[in-house]
């Protein structure tokens, strides 16, 4: 059965934390090759469609990306993602059909002041999983990229969004940023404002 067209979202400059997870709750990163491709298209598409990301986990089943649009709608950039991770995943493994529940989960986070605890929340997805212990131990997370002295630059912007948490010097809010995520660990439960909205 062919799914319900969407509205196409556009809000210029919005953060968006995203959700896809696999259908029927099926694992959508068999091993480490699945990972780093879909990394590879998330840089792809960073490229084309010019948007900022902050922060991603891959999990095993799901997913969850943090990302501040600029000019091209989101649901064009998850179209992008998702649609070519979905035929490099069927390719491999010899599956048909869809590979994603409902193309993508998400919703605006329109204030500031929750943009580190979105943030945050993604950070520890893998620790409430029980897949790690802390955060810098699972390498499918942007979390490592945070919690590196030294950074690059690369798939993520970090410090653009760290300069989300207010004025000073940057590492020193690198470190506010570490310190927050402590702080939200010790919380079992997920922020009330978070929500996994289906887009439509």
């Amino acid at each position: 059965m062919p799914r319900k067209a969407r509205k196409i979202l556009i809000a210029p400059q919005a953060m968006y934390h995203i959700v896809c997870r696999g259908v029927h709750q099926c694992c959508i990163f068999w091993n480490k090759r699945d990972n780093r491709k879909y990394l590879e298209i998330l840089s792809e598409a960073k490229k084309k469609n010019d948007f900022f990301l902050y922060s991603y986990n891959l999990l095993p089943n799901h997913l969850h990306l943090l990302i501040e649009t600029k000019n091209i709608p989101i649901s064009k950039i998850m179209h992008y993602i998702n649609t070519l991770y979905a035929i490099y995943f069927n390719k491999r493994w010899k599956r048909v059909g869809h590979l994603f529940q409902d193309r993508f989960y998400g919703s605006l986070v329109d204030k500031e002041s929750y943009f580190w605890a979105v943030s945050a929340y993604i950070d520890l997805n893998a620790v409430r999983a029980g897949l790690v212990e802390k955060p810098e131990d699972y390498p499918w997370s942007s979390y490592q990229f945070y919690a590196k002295k030294d950074y690059s630059g690369g798939l993520i912007d970090r410090e653009r969004f760290i300069r989300y948490g207010g004025d000073g010097p940057i590492e020193k809010l690198r470190q506010d940023y570490l310190n927050f995520v402590k702080e939200e660990a010790k919380s079992p439960k997920k922020p009330k404002f978070i929500k996994t909205d289906k887009f439509i």
